[in-house]
């Protein structure tokens, strides 16, 4: 244990821990995808589905982690508060341009018009659990009215009701679709004995949660001062930005690993499942404040992530119904362009 704090208690090894966890996760990623779409192929719901649902939720857990951590152990309800309100929105803010990465880098794998799953649906769900979030974060001012044993606002309790709610549609949808489309580097592991095949999903999910941990926690130290073995940067950046991209990385690998090997419906199921899920995070870290409201501690600067978030989702809805190549890059470019010019209101 003292080895390893030594080993990141420096700049040189605090990269090297980062690129060696960051290789990791990528590789449990690439391999994920392919036993991801043989359980959409087991299971009969498609991968679209199962990157909606399995996916977003495995690749989202590094986050969850990550704000009940910052909720936790942070010094005063108003620091966790901002840790993990800004870590949730970053992560959204962020998964949403891997849409816009996937489009510029795999232009020719990716073809919405071709998906199994259009994910308008998706589209339209993420905005309905950004409003709850919305107008959960602005009642947050009117009082600190918690409900009774959770200790969470009525309106932050409203986002795990609408997301079961959403769950439950799009699994109906898809029973009566008769879309059973199935993909061969799937079909080829639907052989292997269940718990040979269950037993190495297991793993390769742990392997994921445990990489965006490791990720999040180096991404904390980065920010300590230059003499402390960190790279000196400032504590607005940490949740919004950096602890943000960190923990997104499992999306942006099973991505593009999905989309390289064709399964474009997993890839943007992940994406957009993901920024559902993250939404949950708010309700749990809520709930694990304990007698006070965490959006009523929060800084009122992520409404800048909220607003770009909004905006981000109705460019990525555009970019999913394009039919061209041309339409695709400017959109993704535009995305990209709107990112960067946000995220100079934090440095």
């Amino acid at each position: 244990m003292e080895i390893m704090e030594q080993l990141i208690g420096t700049q040189i090894g605090l990269l090297v821990a980062f690129i060696a966890t960051a290789t990791l996760v990528v590789l449990a990623g690439i391999k994920l995808s392919v036993y991801g779409d043989a359980l959409g192929d087991r299971t009969g719901l498609g991968n679209g589905l199962i990157g909606l649902v399995f996916l977003a939720g495995v690749t989202s857990l590094p986050e969850l982690v990550v704000s009940l951590t910052s909720v936790l152990k942070a010094a005063t309800p108003a620091i966790g508060a901002d840790l993990a309100t800004g870590n949730m929105l970053g992560s959204n803010v962020f998964n949403l341009l891997i849409l816009a990465f996937m489009a510029l880098l795999f232009s020719k794998k990716f073809q919405p018009s071709e998906m199994e799953t259009p994910h308008t649906d998706s589209t339209v769900y993420g905005l309905v659990m950004l409003g709850l979030f919305s107008v959960a974060y602005l009642a947050s001012n009117w009082g600190n009215f918690l409900a009774p044993g959770l200790d969470c606002t009525w309106f932050v309790l409203s986002l795990p009701v609408v997301y079961l709610t959403i769950l439950m549609r799009e699994h109906k949808q898809h029973q009566e679709s008769d879309d059973e489309a199935k993909l061969p580097a799937g079909s080829k592991l639907t052989q292997i004995p269940a718990p040979q095949f269950y037993s190495v999903l297991l793993g390769l999910c742990g392997l994921i949660i445990l990489g965006g941990v490791i990720l999040s926690i180096l991404g904390s130290r980065m920010a300590l001062p230059p003499e402390q073995g960190g790279f000196g940067l400032e504590a607005s950046l940490i949740g919004t930005i950096f602890l943000a991209i960190s923990t997104s990385l499992p999306e942006l690998v099973i991505s593009f690993a999905s989309i390289r090997m064709g399964f474009l419906d997993m890839a943007v199921g992940n994406v957009l499942g993901s920024n559902m899920f993250n939404l949950l995070i708010i309700f749990v870290a809520d709930v694990a404040l304990r007698k006070a409201s965490l959006l009523a501690n929060a800084s009122s600067k992520h409404w800048t992530s909220v607003i770009l978030i909004l905006a981000l989702t109705l460019m990525a809805s555009a970019l999913l119904r394009t039919k061209t190549r041309t339409a695709a890059t400017i959109i993704s470019i535009l995305m990209i362009a709107l990112y960067a010019t946000a995220m100079t209101l934090f440095m």
